[in-house]
């Protein structure tokens, strides 16, 4: 059995006011910070290993979170990419681009980004999956940590519980910080503990991502 530990990062700038980050970045806010060193502290076990998404606020809470184990990172584990959407305001690209926006968060099987370049759902699935396919050649016994985002995990959890795109959104995207838990035994994941925030004292749903 290899136990898997996917963390979202902490909170940034660009959450606080509601753009649009997707492989942009913004820095960890203080409340970030503070949110990754909460979780850290929280910690009763040791990793073998971190891997990380290779955006800047990714590898900010993996460093944070790490101590000294070693960090590695993998760009299948980069967050949604929204083309040249990307820095919008919650608003403004609601009023830029109608459907897609209601179909980004309603209906994700009829998402369409080609009008600003952005990524499929079908696309980053087949990231999301290849990941997964990874982690399979890990050492039994092994204990990870995985810091990526919330769309990118909320796709990756999906995929474990077999929630196709009509299913999307019957399940919230991970919250900053949040850890949810996955086992891996003879080549089957299983979700254990899920957007776990045990470790903060107030919590934001922020669901843009």
């Amino acid at each position: 059995m290899i136990e898997l530990y996917f963390v979202r990062h902490g909170q940034t700038e660009w959450n606080q006011i509601r753009k649009l980050q997707g492989i942009q970045d913004s820095p960890l806010t203080a409340e970030g910070i503070d949110q990754a060193n909460t979780l850290r502290d929280s910690f009763t076990i040791s990793f073998d290993r971190v891997i990380s998404s290779p955006l800047g606020r990714a590898t900010q809470t993996a460093r944070i979170l790490a101590k000294s184990v070693p960090i590695s990172t993998d760009p299948l584990l980069a967050e949604m990419g929204f083309g040249s959407a990307e820095g919008l305001e919650k608003e403004v690209f609601k009023e830029l681009y109608p459907e897609p926006f209601f179909n980004l968060w309603h209906h994700a099987d009829q998402y369409d980004p080609a009008a600003f370049g952005g990524e499929t759902f079908e696309s980053v699935e087949r990231r999301a999956q290849n990941f997964l396919e990874s982690l399979k050649s890990i050492p039994a016994g092994s204990k990870i940590l995985i810091v990526s985002h919330g769309m990118i995990l909320k796709i990756i959890f999906g995929l474990i519980w077999n929630h196709g795109l009509t299913q999307f959104w019957n399940d919230q995207v991970p919250l900053n910080t949040s850890i949810t838990k996955v086992v891996l035994t003879k080549g089957i994941f299983a979700i254990t503990d899920f957007s776990n925030v045990d470790h903060l004292e107030n919590t934001e749903v922020i669901s843009y991502v």
